[in-house]
């Protein structure tokens, strides 16, 4: 996998990812961290060869000689390991993870942990590692010191120590160390962040990172996996790695770990994912409650109280680092070629500036979903998240970017209108649990008006379908969550009908792309899985189970060997596309799953035992 030798990419499905709370990184199947960025999700990559072949940097473990490798995480965590098969049946496994083991390692100590072992016969196994800071950008050069047992590369205040089981030698910009495994024995090589952290027994940190995982996912009285059970594999993976694209201390969630990961090769959409949005925080938030995670929820709810205190005239922001800082400026990597040639790179998001209306009505959801169960904690911060409520009750006649980030001029999304009418709608219901009579009756006059401006002005009925905007009248994606939110049931009339337009002008077999019409950017993109998990929850809640089960299945053939999906998909060359792994497309297979259920009819269709072939 030398980029030096002509080596092609790995595919984005060769991938898994690990992280601590805190950040992640990219595995492949052959042995090589290509992406990681330390110590925060945002953080600027240490090694990035995911978007440049040649001055990326990246880390490789892998033995001399192998023939196949795969991988599979070890069962409920986010441990992952590779296993590489040799000629006579010998096989080397690799296992990686960054430690969650508390009691025995600090919360600041950021360390990836790359566990060798030998079955079969002694191995021989060779490492690299070739970190290039603050996104390799040239002219910032790195220093290099070996001491007796470690390699520390260093720029400015940014450092990273390789301690290893054989001595280390240059080639290059490489730094290489060579030795054999013995069946029995495995040896570690671990990275870590920042001053060497206390050492502490490898195998003790693995142990204690297994159990933190399977202890965390293991809710047997949730009521999302009682009703799932038939496909309780996706649904575990889905829930693991929600988890992992959240932030320990706030409770944040992000969209993915990676940047610039094309909607389209060689295409220019190409987006920073590294941060908090309030809207798919929001969603994971509510899928990890409806999984039995209550302390995820509330502490996600306290994440934006503690934004809304702090916000000032502006009020809430769209997008936040996890920490909850304002997200970065965005800036392009021109020295980068960009995964597969597609450029730009782009670090930062220009759209946390932008007005997005729909975030009032994902926030007032995930609270009022939690008021029954912590009536008192949702009580206590009422003041503050009641200006929510003003806010959609005083905004929701402004256009806005809308749930698709349009770079154009603002419109009238119809999908931005039917969350200000949830946030009215949500903000009414908490009022009365806590007898705020008066502020009830005026939000909810102004959610009536919302929701007959919306079937006045929303639907198209010459195309039987709700659009895009009311100064849009397009078919949009966006309209299948006008059921999804209690705004009108899924059996009326203009729902099924717009269900049917949605299949009909977006649909490509199971999948959905978001819309036809074209943004302020050209070119095209993939299907959006995310759409297509809302479609089967549509067909399923509407009366279609068959069809959504179907449905269901096809969508899921699509997830990496992993069961992880991206963001968007190509049906034709069956090339996975955007970010990777996308926490919104996971939402949606957990919404899906609960959609179908567990019962007789989805049990007929039973699900895929693994999502491709490696």
């Amino acid at each position: 996998m030398d980029p030096e030798e002509g080596d092609p990419w790995p595919d984005l499905y060769d991938y898994g990812v690990i992280g601590n709370l805190r950040t992640a990184a990219l595995v492949s199947r052959f042995g090589t961290i290509d992406w990681a960025c330390l110590p925060e999700f945002h953080s600027p990559s240490v090694f990035g060869r995911l978007l440049d072949r040649r001055g990326g940097g990246y880390c490789k473990v892998a033995p001399v000689g192998w023939q196949e490798a795969l991988h599979r995480y070890v069962p409920g965590t986010n441990v992952l390991s590779t296993y590489f098969v040799l000629p006579g049946g010998t096989r080397l496994t690799l296992t990686d993870f960054m430690p969650l083991a508390p009691g025995f390692i600090s919360e600041q100590e950021d360390r990836i942990l790359r566990r060798i072992e030998a079955e079969g016969d002694t191995v021989e196994v060779e490492i690299e590692v070739d970190p290039r800071f603050d996104y390799g950008r040239p002219g910032r050069h790195h220093r290099t010191r070996e001491a007796p047992d470690r390699m520390v590369w260093s720029q400015g205040t940014s450092r990273l120590t390789a301690t290893g089981p054989w001595g280390w030698r240059q080639d290059g910009s490489r730094t290489i160390a060579q030795g054999p495994v013995e069946p029995g024995k495995p040896v570690y090589l671990t990275l870590d962040w920042g001053e060497r952290a206390v050492p502490i027994d490898p195998e003790v940190l693995l142990r204690a990172t297994v159990r933190f995982w399977q202890q965390w996912v293991r809710h047997p009285d949730a009521p999302l996996l009682r009703a799932t059970h038939v496909w309780r594999d996706w649904v575990e993976r889905s829930e693991l790695l929600l988890k992992l694209l959240s932030n320990r201390q706030t409770g944040a969630f992000v969209a993915a770990p990676t940047t610039s990961l094309p909607e389209w090769w060689g295409g220019p959409r190409n987006w920073d994912y590294r941060y908090a949005w309030v809207r798919d925080a929001a969603f994971s938030a509510q899928s990890l409650f409806l999984l039995g995670h209550f302390r995820e929820a509330r502490t996600y709810v306290g994440w934006i109280i503690d934004r809304l205190t702090t916000a000032g005239p502006k009020g809430l922001a769209t997008i936040y680092r996890a920490s909850g800082a304002p997200v970065d400026v965005e800036r392009r990597l021109d020295h980068w070629e960009g995964f597969h040639g597609s450029k730009p790179v782009r670090i930062g998001n220009a759209a946390g500036r932008q007005t997005q209306l729909d975030i009032f009505g994902e926030v007032l959801d995930a609270v009022e979903q939690l008021s029954p169960v912590d009536p008192d904690f949702i009580a206590r911060a009422w003041p503050v998240l009641s200006r929510l409520v003003e806010s959609a009750a005083h905004e929701w006649t402004r256009p806005d970017a809308g749930i698709w980030e349009s770079r154009a001029p603002p419109l009238h999304y119809v999908h931005s209108k039917v969350m200000c009418w949830v946030a009215l709608d949500r903000g009414r219901r908490i009022a009365e649990r806590l007898g705020r009579g008066k502020a009830a009756l005026r939000w909810g006059r102004v959610a009536e008006t919302i929701h007959s401006t919306v079937l006045r002005e929303g639907f198209d009925p010459a195309r039987g379908s709700f659009v895009q905007a009311f100064d849009r009248r397009v078919v949009d994606a966006s309209v299948l969550r006008i059921p999804m939110t209690g705004f009108l049931p899924y059996d009326d009339p203009k729902v099924l009908s717009t269900i049917a337009a949605v299949e009909r002008e977006l649909g490509d077999g199971p999948f959905v792309r978001r819309y036809r019409a074209e943004g302020s950017l050209h070119g095209p993109e993939g299907t959006f899985l995310l759409c297509a998990f809302w479609l089967v929850e549509c067909l399923a809640r509407s009366g279609q189970m068959d069809r959504a089960v179907q449905n269901f299945r096809r969508i899921l053939r699509s997830a990496s060997p992993l069961r992880l999906f991206p963001e968007e998909y190509d049906p034709k060359t069956r090339r996975p596309l955007g970010n990777y792994p996308q926490a919104f497309t996971h939402i949606g297979v957990l919404r899906a799953a609960l959609a179908i259920g567990g019962g007789t009819r989805a049990a007929r269709f039973a699900p895929p035992p693994s999502a491709r072939s490696s």
